[in-house]
């Protein structure tokens, strides 16, 4: 994708173990080793939003709260194949390429 391309996500109102509104965060992928750029959507859900894609864009990082005492699930799509992504459709069970273990140990 090019930095002029747009990617338009729906981000699903759904409830979060304690009947919330679910958590949801966006961020741009950098790189080829999974490196987190710049984050482009923080909200509760229930919306559409529109993005500009960097150019140095590879793919992009998705995380939920279901539980906000704990941390977040998260998904990454890497490349950026598609221009609408649904958020309730991504699978964030599956092993995703990156780990992020690391940044939870100091």
């Amino acid at each position: 994708m090019h930095g002029t391309s747009q990617l338009t996500v729906e981000w699903p109102s759904i409830s979060n173990e304690h009947g919330d509104a679910m958590l949801w965060l966006g961020a741009w992928l950098i790189g080829d080793k999974g490196a987190e750029g710049e984050w482009f959507h923080s909200g509760r859900g229930g919306a559409q939003t529109r993005h500009d894609v960097p150019a140095e864009a590879t793919g992009i990082r998705l995380r939920r709260w279901p539980n906000e005492g704990l941390a977040p699930e998260y998904a990454d799509l890497i490349p950026i194949t598609a221009l609408q992504v649904n958020a309730a459709a991504v699978s964030f069970e599956r092993e995703q390429p990156f780990s992020m273990l690391a940044e939870h140990i100091a």
